[in-house]
């Protein structure tokens, strides 16, 4: 954000004391913020309740400096986190300097200095201004949001592998897990080869844990295990991911924090000459810095001398109970350290002061927020004795009104929406409010916003949605990428069944329940029963299937796509399955329904591979999303249009100009967004006329005259799920490598009781933070705070509980005659379940919808039928004027091509375009089965890993630690044999596989490569072949120079008995290692290796590049 540097009157005034600042700016400041406004030109810290008026408090911190001839208003530096805040802040500073009369706003300097800025755009000025002092490009392309998805996709489409953990994980998990890991290492400043050998020495530790009775490893270990084994295979990727950002010149916000920190703790001469131009710095909202962050400003702005930083002038502002942005990196320990990071030039801890006179809210909204902070003024943090004194209670000043305090509860939460939805008209229509603008839906998740909007649309209420996490979750818009998913992976269950029970197919539970029947049937009948008996039936699905396998998910798309169990047809002759006609007893409706479903299915996954935005639309055409907007009411079809508008442009955001976008890692941005919000920069509201409806985190900041806090039972808010177990969670980057480790629970060792501790203590940690979030979202209201719960959703088995933040609203409604619905005590059944016993099903359809359509259909029957008598729909036999005949022309050409693109359709024989990336293995498959790696492509299967995989991994592995030492110091010689027992994935083998791997380590070891130094080992390599590029790895290079110059031999280790390796695998390698040493083919030979017999097999004729090129011309037939 550039400001305008404002020049000095000639004549002005200097401020003699506060009277003079007083009277300048016209505000009656308070004594708390007179305080912070005038303290010394030293390091301080001030902790601003919320709607304390910080950011006024910060433009006359300025005003009072320049107004006394401290500094130039140049020499102010200020830094925030959204441009918005930044503009703000900008404008204030200088509105407050020009009316205090200190500067004139005549001959502005356009090509001012930057004074108010974000603290990306500092770092962005850091990097740009002093990058090539430590070797970094000046002028990166910054990426954000849809394009590091975008860029992340790409490297898990084409990762080499072989991966053993991540293998089971569908694309778009893998992607969301490398970003999220990623910018973990850059906003701690920890790189890939830490997290590596910590990954490693947790490893051993939890080897070498203690067993229960039994003599097992624990569950909980076990689990520990894999998913630090993960982690070591995603850091593999995000190594990938990093090095694609380095080649095509681009960088995240984090990346560039990462190298602004570095240059501030590398290069003196940056922190020296930035705190030559600024004599003054002031950090708003400090509590939301990341540790990157805090470590570049300490390092620019602080040092052990005062040559070096100490006791420079820098002020941080903000509140440590408004900390909620924990889950992208924030570091709410910073702001309570500050005092000790940044001294003063005597050594002591810099000053701190207080604003807790709120001039937002009424007296009693605050009471309710100064109940809900309660155990946050409990919780033990570095430095939280010392920062006590700047905690104290929110008050309102005496001018302030009392403010109103409503609650409700609701035996179900159909019934609390209803009630919100009565509560927001009568308030609109009373005049308690001038504009629906002024009120807000506040919800603690994204799932919740979709039937609140859908009630208030129902009720010609105008609504806005903000941000992209909550548009994602309206019906229509659910119903497009769910069936996107479907298409994207065969197993998507929970979203086949989303369509299937949805208003379009509406198939009932019986014939659902055969469905998944005959499902189980073509799984061979795993049993996936006997779901946990939790509270809430689609979370447990969701927890059930977390990381299982796919290839071990019951598809419920194979029993669509076949819905007979044909005489005849089971290879054990028995009868089938379901009746001697092959009928599973479906329902005729169903039966023709499932049929229409599987081949629009079908049908779109023949386009999986036509860019994204196109297939979206080519959805959302199929769905018949654009004809039920045009069968809509106006007000409700503007609304939806408008939605579906702001998703199609989110996809367009999501495709770039090179093509690579690809549909797996528009869902994983897509369901990053559901579940955090976080693939978009903060969304904020417009100035749209319309009720604001918007989670708690995209609130911080704002304020309306109403709020209303929906859905406040346990479980929802507040959300007792924590993701930030990296015990548990392969993306989470480890407690003890963090920056801000010494504020946050650390695991004490790795046994079984340690654990549970540790797990213990981050549900804990997560509960302070969703009171901070609770805290926020009472402050966001000025004079109606209406909060609200219910007992039961449709898919609860036992009933919710209402929250301490509900009880603590109930409390104060209830002192004031605002309680005004209680629901009695839950029972034992659900009464929705009950209720929606005796419905018909299918559910009978709208009414007035099912009128307009009848209507519509009857308009194009007529039309057809005047159409064969006359010739034309309208009957009339006029001739077309020219360019109406152009017109209907295009139009024809349009039918014709649809219609081609039909007959193509039913066609059985079909073209599979290649895809631009291959694996070496594919290229195999290609080669020996044509029109099953067709099918494949053109419907991919998840496939089970194999033990003769698994078991060649772990040789593969073995060897390279066989010859690692020797390779990374260049000597020669035999190591030390590698027990297998050392090798990582130990745990998942059993004792056969043991003892055949040592039995085969050894018969390596002594052999004829036992003691032989290979040139490399595990050699990727990327080979342009036909227009396409091919990766693999070679599993061994050794070098053979004799009289007549270099010579290498490429070898590919055989674990098997037999010889039945295909030749092309070695040609494809020989070829690629040719063409990277710049020698001629004949230079290189190649051969497999079988371990086992110590014997070498040299195909002979090996094709060369011009016959690998004839295999991968044209499509796969198939």
């Amino acid at each position: 954000m550039t400001v305008h540097a404002l020049r000095p009157v000639a004549s002005a005034r200097r401020f003699e004391g506060t009277d003079d600042l007083i009277e300048a700016l016209g505000i009656r400041f308070s004594d708390q913020q007179l305080a912070a406004i005038t303290a010394p030109l030293e390091p301080s810290v001030i902790i601003a309740g919320a709607g304390s008026g910080k950011t006024t408090v910060m433009a006359a911190r300025v005003v009072w400096l320049v107004g006394i001839g401290a500094v130039r208003p140049e020499e102010v530096l200020g830094l925030t986190f959204t441009r918005k805040a930044a503009a703000e802040l900008s404008d204030r500073v200088r509105t407050a300097l020009v009316r205090a009369g200190v500067v004139s706003d005549r001959g502005i300097d356009e090509s001012g200095e930057q004074l108010i800025m974000t603290y990306d755009a500092f770092a962005a000025r850091l990097v740009s201004e002093h990058g090539l002092r430590i070797g970094v490009d000046s002028d990166p392309t910054m990426i954000s949001g849809a394009t590091r998805y975008r860029l992340a996709s790409r490297v898990v489409r084409a990762a080499a592998g072989p991966f053993e953990y991540i293998s089971r994980l569908r694309p778009g998990t893998v992607t969301d897990r490398v970003l999220r890991l990623d910018a973990d290492l850059q906003q701690h400043l920890v790189d890939a080869g830490q997290l590596d050998r910590h990954a490693r020495d947790v490893l051993t530790g939890f080897a070498s844990a203690p067993l229960n009775n039994r003599g097992n490893v624990y569950a909980d270990v076990k689990r520990a295990m894999i998913a630090t084994e993960e982690r070591l295979e995603l850091a593999s990727l995000v190594r990938d991911y990093q090095e694609l950002k380095r080649h095509l010149g681009v960088v995240e916000f984090a990346d560039q924090m990462a190298i602004a920190a570095r240059l501030a703790a590398e290069v003196p001469q940056v922190s020296a000459s930035l705190r030559s131009a600024f004599k003054v710095v002031l950090l708003d909202e400090y509590q939301d810095t990341s540790a990157a962050q805090a470590i570049m400003l300490r390092g620019l702005f602080s040092g052990r001398t005062p040559s070096e930083g100490l006791g420079h002038p820098i002020t941080a502002v903000g509140d440590p109970f408004q900390a909620i942005y924990g889950w992208r990196g924030a570091a709410a320990s910073n702001i309570l350290q500050f005092a000790g990071e940044f001294r003063t030039v005597k050594g002591q801890r810099s000053p701190r002061y207080a604003l807790t006179v709120n001039r937002r809210s009424g007296h009693t909204i605050l009471d309710v927020a100064n109940v809900l902070s309660r155990p946050l003024r409990a919780e033990t943090l570095p430095g939280a004795e010392d920062a006590a004194q700047g905690m104290g209670l929110l008050q309102a000043p005496e001018s302030a009104g009392p403010g109103t305090v409503r609650a409700a509860t609701f035996e179900s939460w159909p019934e609390e929406v209803r009630w919100i939805a009565d509560q927001v008209i009568m308030i609109r229509s009373e005049q308690q409010v001038q504009a629906w603008a002024d009120i807000a839906i506040l919800t603690r998740r994204n799932a919740d916003i979709g039937p609140i909007y859908a009630e208030l649309t129902s009720r010609d209420i105008p609504v806005e949605i903000v941000g992209l996490g909550g548009l994602l979750n309206l019906p229509e818009i659910a119903d497009v990428i769910a069936t996107l998913r479907a298409v994207d992976d065969v197993t998507a269950n929970p979203d086949l069944i989303r369509l299937l029970t949805g208003p379009r197919w509406n198939v009932g539970p019986r014939d659902l329940a055969l469905l998944g029947r005959r499902a189980r049937a073509l799984a061979r009948d795993h049993d996936h029963s006997g779901a946990d008996d939790g509270d809430d039936l689609v979370a447990s699905l969701e927890l059930a299937v977390a990381d299982v396998d796919p290839t071990d998910v019951v598809s419920l798309l194979d029993a669509l796509e076949g819905p007979y169990d044909e005489p005849g047809s089971r290879p054990d002759g028995a009868e089938p399955r379901f009746g001697s006609d092959g009928n599973p007893g479906y329902s005729a409706a169903a039966l023709t329904r499932f049929r229409q479903l599987s081949g629009e299915l079908a049908y779109l996954r023949r386009h999986a591979e036509e860019p994204v935005l196109d297939l979206v639309r080519r959805v959302i055409n199929i769905l018949g999303l654009d004809v039920e907007l045009t069968a809509t009411p106006e007000f409700a079809r503007s609304a939806r249009r408008d939605q579906l508008g702001a998703f199609l442009d989110a996809v367009a955001d999501y495709v770039d100009v090179d093509g690579e976008a690809s549909l797996s890692g528009l869902l994983a941005y897509l369901q990053a967004e559901i579940d955090q919000g976080n693939g978009l920069d903060q969304a904020v509201p417009t100035d749209r006329e319309a009720v604001k409806l918007l989670t708690v985190h995209k609130a911080k900041g704002l304020e309306w005259e109403v709020v209303f806090l929906p859905a406040l039972v346990k479980g929802t808010f507040p959300s007792d799920r924590v993701t930030d177990n990296w015990v548990t969670n392969p993306a989470v980057l480890p407690a003890d490598l963090r920056g801000d480790a010494d504020a946050i629970p650390q695991l004490a060792d790795t046994t079984n009781s340690a654990m549970g501790n540790y797990k213990r203590q981050l549900t804990e940690q997560q509960l302070l933070s969703e009171d901070r979030l609770a805290y926020v979202a009472a402050t966001r209201a000025k004079q109606l705070l209406i909060g609200s719960g219910h007992w039961w959703r449709a898919e609860l088995i036992k009933p919710r509980v209402i929250s301490t933040y509900l009880q603590t609203i109930m409390a104060e409604a209830a002192r004031q005659g605002e309680l005004v619905a209680e629901a009695p005590p839950p029972g034992e059944a659900n009464p929705l379940v009950v209720a929606a016993a005796p419905q018909p099903w299918p559910k009978p359809y709208d009414p007035d919808a099912l009128r307009r359509r009848r209507t519509a259909a009857a308009a194009v029957a007529e039309g057809r039928e005047r159409k064969a008598q006359s010739g034309t729909y309208d009957g009339s036999t006029e001739p077309l004027l020219l360019d109406h005949e152009e017109i209907v022309a295009a139009w024809d050409d349009d039918i014709e091509r649809l219609l081609a693109e039909q007959r193509a359709a039913r066609t059985p024989d079909r073209s599979v375009r290649l895809p631009e990336t291959l694996s070496a293995s594919a290229v195999l498959r290609l080669n020996a089965d044509p029109s099953g790696f067709a099918a494949d492509l053109a419907r991919p299967m998840p496939r089970p890993p194999s033990r003769a995989a698994r078991f060649g991994t772990r040789f593969h592995q073995w060897v390279e630690q066989h010859f690692s030492g020797t390779l990374r110091t260049g000597g020669v010689g035999q190591l030390p044999l590698i027990d297998p027992d050392d090798l990582p994935d130990r745990a998942d083998s059993g004792a056969a596989d043991d003892d055949e791997l040592r039995e085969l380590c050894q018969r390596f070891a002594g052999g004829r490569f036992g003691a032989v130094i290979p040139y490399a080992l595990e050699a990727p390599f990327t080979l342009l072949l036909g227009g396409r590029l091919i990766r693999g790895r070679i599993d061994a290079v050794y070098r053979l120079d004799d009289e007549t110059g270099p010579r290498f031999q490429v070898l590919d280790w055989k674990t098997s008995r037999i010889g039945d390796a295909d030749p092309l695998q070695l040609a494809i390698c020989r070829v690629a290692w040719a063409e990277l040493t710049s020698l001629p083919l004949d230079r290189v030979d190649a051969a497999f290796y079988y371990v086992r017999d110590d014997r070498l097999q040299h195909p002979a004729d090996l094709p060369g590049r011009p016959e690998l090129e004839r295999l991968l011309a044209g499509d796969a037939r198939g």
